[in-house]
């Protein structure tokens, strides 16, 4: 029988640590492209600012087109480097020091983008940071819960609202400044909120080492309760990616989409496609609280429910979303689609994530072993990684395929995904069963 915690110790404040990040790493992404195109296209010398030479040489663009490689290969090296910074943490430095070192490099990194010459090593100084920083504080907060606490789910979940809140305050906040005050502005106010997250952090967390990781025994009990093992971490990160290869086009293709063929009017004003982006957070938030009282309630009456569970009703919600795309584009076409559409695709989705992502950290946290915890929890980061380059790789192809040629591939991507976790729901019953039966004997 899972023990449950309502909120472990130090869970809220790990969380709002995460929030500030996120504003702070959000706000910075949301202003980025814009400062860059303002930079790089008033006739200023690249030659003032340190290593911009050297790019435009090495990627032969300049103005607009070097704004945007920047913007890329910054938000790629983001997106990669939890890797580096887990197998750093678990093999040299420890998780606690891992957390404290990509706070500080963050910090100090956006304090560098206010002088003007040293915005490429910033950048690069901010990238280094979050992947100290991101697959560290996730083992984190799944050291918080004993091994066989069912509520983890319910703290990454917390964990998501957080990241959420803050990415959906920062354009918000950090943009605003940014555009109607100053560039500097912005980079300032994401500073200060980098410095007060990892101060929240430090003093929360000043008198605790590494997060706890039970011994042999307790490992094996947590892999059967979890399913746990090489082969289903695999499946997971497999499955992750290709569920999340819809929802990495809402900033892409379902973005070009909805502004050329979406019927986007209120009483006859059209807003702007980017709202859709707004209202994606603004949903994202709704799912998450959601399916938490839901599954709060759900547990009280019937008993807790195993996070590959969680993940497997998730995948239902994610595949019901993108089949609302793939009718919108039998129907419709390419143009003339009625909104409903494309915002019941985004409530669907983000109800479908609300339930899969904190049950897989969950899983992938819960499965892994103390030298490789931060390591393995990177894999998650990864899989999020692969899977938007498989978005990628499928926007190139937006102008020239089908549109419902075009949707109906991502369908299959979310339904080989929604296997995976249906073969881990399997895997992992199996398991519990095959535990049940060693304590009986």
């Amino acid at each position: 029988m899972s023990h449950r915690a309502a909120v472990p110790p130090g869970l809220v404040s790990l969380c709002a640590s995460v929030g500030l990040e996120r504003f702070a790493f959000y706000g910075l992404q949301s202003i980025l492209a814009l400062y860059l195109a303002t930079m790089l296209s008033d006739g200023r010398n690249v030659a003032d600012i340190w290593m911009l030479g050297g790019l435009t040489r090495l990627t032969g663009t300049q103005g607009l087109a070097l704004a945007s490689v920047i913007t890329g290969l910054y938000v790629s090296l983001t997106a990669i480097a939890p890797v580096f910074g887990a197998i750093i943490s678990d093999r040299w430095i420890g998780q606690h020091r891992a957390v404290l070192a990509g706070g500080s490099l963050m910090a100090a990194g956006h304090g560098l983008l206010i002088f003007e010459p040293a915005l490429i090593p910033a950048l690069g100084i901010i990238a280094l940071g979050s992947g100290l920083f991101k697959g560290p504080m996730a083992v984190r907060l799944s050291g918080l819960y004993a091994p066989d606490d069912s509520a983890r789910v319910e703290g990454f979940r917390l964990f998501y609202v957080a990241i959420n809140l803050g990415g959906l305050l920062a354009p918000l906040i950090i943009g605003t400044a940014a555009e109607r005050i100053h560039w500097h502005a912005g980079f300032a106010i994401a500073g200060v909120a980098m410095m007060a997250g990892l101060q929240l952090y430090r003093r929360r967390f000043a008198n605790m080492g590494d997060a706890h990781v039970p011994d042999a025994g307790t490992q094996a009990a947590r892999t059967r309760g979890s399913g746990g093992d090489a082969v289903t971490i695999a499946i997971l990160g497999f499955s992750i990616a290709m569920i999340c290869v819809a929802n990495f086009q809402i900033a892409n293709a379902y973005l070009l989409w909805a502004d050329s063929g979406f019927i986007l009017s209120l009483g006859g004003w059209r807003f702007p496609a980017s709202w859709m982006i707004a209202a994606d957070g603004l949903l994202s938030l709704f799912a998450l609280g959601a399916t938490g009282v839901f599954w709060s309630r759900h547990e009280r009456r019937h008993g807790s429910v195993s996070p590959a569970a969680k993940a497997m009703v998730g995948a239902l919600f994610a595949i019901a979303g993108v089949a609302c795309l793939v009718l919108a584009a039998g129907v419709h076409g390419r143009t003339g689609v009625p909104l409903g559409w494309g915002l019941g695709f985004q409530l669907l989705n983000s109800l479908g994530l609300a339930n899969i992502l904190p049950a897989v950290m969950a899983m992938f946290g819960q499965s892994s072993p103390k030298r490789f915890a931060a390591t393995a929890m990177a894999g998650f980061y990864l899989s999020l990684f692969a899977g938007g380059l498989v978005s990628t790789a499928l926007a190139s192809q937006f102008s020239t395929l089908p549109i419902l040629v075009f949707w109906s591939a991502h369908a299959l991507c979310a339904l080989a995904g929604a296997s995976g976790l249906v073969l881990v729901w399997r895997r992992s019953r199996a398991m519990e069963a095959h535990g049940r039966q060693g304590h009986a004997a």
